[in-house]
C-alpha cells in the first residue's frame, strides 16, 4: 500500500478464512486502543467499524512517515500485535488476518468518481451530489455494515463504529477527528 499525505483511504481487512477477529467487548476495545496507538499518529480517522470478522477504517493521511517508521509498518504492527493477543486468548496459532490488508484511495479512484481534485494540498469536491461523493458513500457503507450483516437494526445500535460519535449519540470510544471529517463530507 502506498499512502500519500493529504489523501483519503479506505483501509480494510478480514479474518483469515472469514474467521472471527473479535470475540468479546474487550477485544473490540483493545482493537480500538491499537488504532489509537498505531494509526492516529499518522492519520486522522474519519470513520471506522469493527465487526466480528473484519474491520474498516477511513483515514486522511497527515504523516505517512514518522522517524523511519511508515504508516504501512504501523498498520502491520497493529495487526500483528492484535493477532498475537487473540491467538493467546483463543489458544490458536497461525494468521488471524488475510495476508494483504486492502486500501483504496478515495481521492483519485477514477473507477468510482471523477469529481475529485487536489488544490494546494486540499481535497476539493465540486459536485456535492452524494451519488458521486465517494467519501460519503464509503462512510455510509462502513456504518451500515452491522445493519446489513443483521447484527443490529439501526447504525446507532452498534457501538463498535464511529456512527454514534459522528452523529451525536452516546459513544464510549472516540477516535474520529471531527474537524477533519467536516472538511471532507457534509454532515
Amino acid at each position: 500500500m502506498k499512502f500519500e499525505k493529504g489523501y483519503i483511504y479506505h483501509v480494510y481487512n478480514r479474518g483469515n478464512n472469514s474467521e472471527r477477529i473479535c470475540y468479546s467487548s474487550s477485544n473490540y476495545r483493545f482493537f480500538a486502543d491499537k488504532i489509537r496507538l498505531n494509526i492516529l499518529p499518522y492519520a486522522d480517522l474519519l470513520a471506522w467499524c469493527l465487526m466480528p470478522t473484519h474491520f474498516h477504517l477511513m483515514i486522511l493521511v497527515k504523516n505517512p512517515d514518522i522517524s523511519s517508521k511508515t504508516i504501512n509498518q504501523s498498520i502491520g504492527m497493529l495487526l500483528t500485535s492484535y493477532a498475537r493477543a487473540i491467538n493467546l486468548q483463543e489458544t490458536r496459532t497461525g494468521s488471524l488476518f488475510q495476508q494483504h490488508t486492502k486500501s483504496i484511495c478515495l481521492n483519485e479512484n477514477t473507477r468510482l468518481t471523477k469529481s475529485w481534485y487536489k488544490s494546494m494540498g486540499v481535497t476539493k469536491i465540486p459536485n456535492r451530489n452524494e451519488k458521486f461523493d465517494y467519501p460519503m458513500v464509503c462512510m455510509n457503507y462502513i456504518h451500515l455494515n452491522p445493519v446489513k450483516s443483521g447484527l443490529v437494526l439501526k447504525c446507532e445500535d452498534w457501538k463498535w463504529s464511529s456512527y454514534c460519535e459522528i452523529y451525536g449519540f452516546n459513544s464510549e470510544i472516540k477516535l474520529v477527528n471531527l474537524e477533519s471529517l467536516k472538511n471532507v463530507v457534509p454532515l
